[in-house]
C-alpha cells in the first residue's frame, strides 16, 4: 500500500513555504486518515501531532495561536487517527488496536519523509491517549530513530496506574477544597465514591474516574475552565470538517473491546529503551493524567537530554489554558534539538 501512496506522491508537486497548508490521505489496513501539514515547511522541521481520545481529532489542535506562535517557524502536522476526525473508511472494528495505530503512524511517518525530504527533522508530540500511541512507538523497534525528539504533554503510559494516580489526585485536592469550604456539594460525591472504589478498578469503575477527572477541573477556580464540546464545534467549523464523519467516527472509537485493551495496557516496563530528547509538558491540576504519571515516564526513560516542565495554570488541556507556555516550551525544545 506504501508502495502506491508514493507512486501518488509522485505526481505531486510539493511545495516549500512560510505559510503552507497541504492536506492528503494515507492509507492503512481499511483506513484513510486525513493528514493536514501546515506552516512553515521551508524550515524542514515538523512537528506531528498524536491527538487525544480515542476518536477525537487533530483539529482541536489547531487553533490561532499555535498558529501563530508556533506555524510561523516549524509545520505542524495534524493527523487524523483511524476513526476519528475526517478520516474515512469502514468503521474498522476488527483494526481498532494499538500495534495497528502505531504501524499507522510509521506509514504517515515514511509519507512524510518523502514528500518533504528525508532530511526533514521531525518531532511527534503526543497528547492524552495520543500518550499510549507515542509510548508504544518510540518502545518498538528501532522506531524512536525515525525522529528527533518526542514532546508528551499530559499523555498516559500506563493505563492501571494511571486510574491509581487519578484517585489518589482526586483524593488529595478534593479533602484539601473541602477543607477550605470550596465547592462541597461537588467534591463530596466524588470523594465518596474515591473512597469506596480503592483499586484494582474494573472497566466501568475506570471510565466512572475519567468522568470525575474532567468535573474535577471545573471545581479549580485558578484555572481556564474548557467547554470541551464549544472547543470541538468551534473549531471543527473552522476547519470545515465533515459533522457526520466525525460523529461516526467518535461512535465507532468507542468500541468497548479496543478500550478494554487499553484499560490494561503499560509501557512503563518499557521506557528504559528510550533514548532519543524529551520533553514532558504537565498541568498542575490534571486529573486526567495527573503529574506523578509524567513523573513515572521522566523516570523511567534512559535519556540524558530531558526535562519536565509544570504549568500552574493548566490540567488537562494546556495548548487551551496556558497556551503561552505551551508554545514557549515546544518551540525552545525544538529550535534545541532540531
Amino acid at each position: 500500500m506504501i508502495i502506491i501512496l508514493i507512486i501518488g506522491c509522485q505526481k505531486e508537486k510539493i511545495s516549500f513555504s512560510d505559510n503552507a497548508s497541504d492536506v492528503f490521505y494515507v492509507e492503512n489496513e481499511g483506513a484513510a486518515m486525513r493528514v493536514l501539514v501546515q506552516g512553515n515547511t521551508a524550515s524542514k522541521t515538523f512537528i506531528l501531532i498524536i491527538h487525544g481520545g480515542p476518536g477525537a481529532g487533530a483539529f482541536f489542535y489547531d487553533t490561532k495561536y499555535v498558529t501563530k506562535k508556533i506555524e510561523s517557524n516549524y509545520a505542524l502536522v495534524y493527523w487524523d487517527q483511524r476513526n476519528a476526525g475526517a478520516s474515512q473508511g469502514a468503521n474498522n472494528g476488527g483494526n481498532l488496536h494499538l500495534n495497528v495505530m502505531v504501524n499507522d503512524l510509521k506509514k504517515v511517518i515514511t509519507v512524510l519523509k518523502f514528500r518533504y525530504g528525508q532530511d526533514m527533522s521531525l518531532f511527534l508530540l503526543g497528547h492524552s491517549f495520543g500518550g499510549m500511541i507515542a509510548a508504544d512507538f518510540v518502545t518498538s523497534s528501532d522506531n524512536q530513530y525515525m525522529i528527533k525528539g518526542l514532546i508528551n504533554v499530559d499523555g498516559s503510559h500506563n493505563y492501571p496506574l494511571n486510574d491509581t494516580l487519578t484517585r489518589e489526585k482526586l483524593l488529595s485536592v478534593g479533602q484539601y477544597e473541602v477543607s477550605q469550604n470550596r465547592n462541597i456539594d461537588k467534591w463530596t460525591p466524588i470523594l465518596n465514591y474515591c473512597e469506596a472504589h480503592k483499586g484494582n478498578f474494573s472497566f466501568e469503575e475506570s471510565q466512572q474516574l475519567e468522568i470525575y477527572s474532567t468535573d474535577a477541573e471545573n471545581y479549580i477556580d485558578s484555572i481556564k475552565h474548557i467547554n470541551i464540546v464549544s472547543q470541538v464545534l468551534r473549531y471543527m467549523i473552522s476547519d470545515k470538517y465533515p459533522l457526520t464523519a466525525m460523529l461516526t467516527n467518535l461512535i465507532y472509537s468507542e468500541d468497548s473491546n479496543f478500550n478494554k485493551e487499553l484499560a490494561v495496557t503499560q509501557f512503563s516496563t518499557s521506557l528504559s529503551k528510550v533514548t532519543i530528547p524529551v520533553l514532558l509538558l504537565w498541568g498542575k491540576y490534571d486529573f486526567t493524567c495527573p503529574v506523578a504519571l509524567g513523573e513515572d515516564f521522566f523516570n523511567r526513560i534512559s535519556s540524558t537530554d530531558k526535562s519536565m516542565v509544570i504549568s500552574s495554570k493548566s490540567g488537562h488541556y494546556m495548548i487551551l489554558q496556558d497556551k503561552d507556555f505551551f508554545c514557549n516550551e515546544i518551540n525552545a525544545f525544538v529550535q534545541t534539538h532540531r
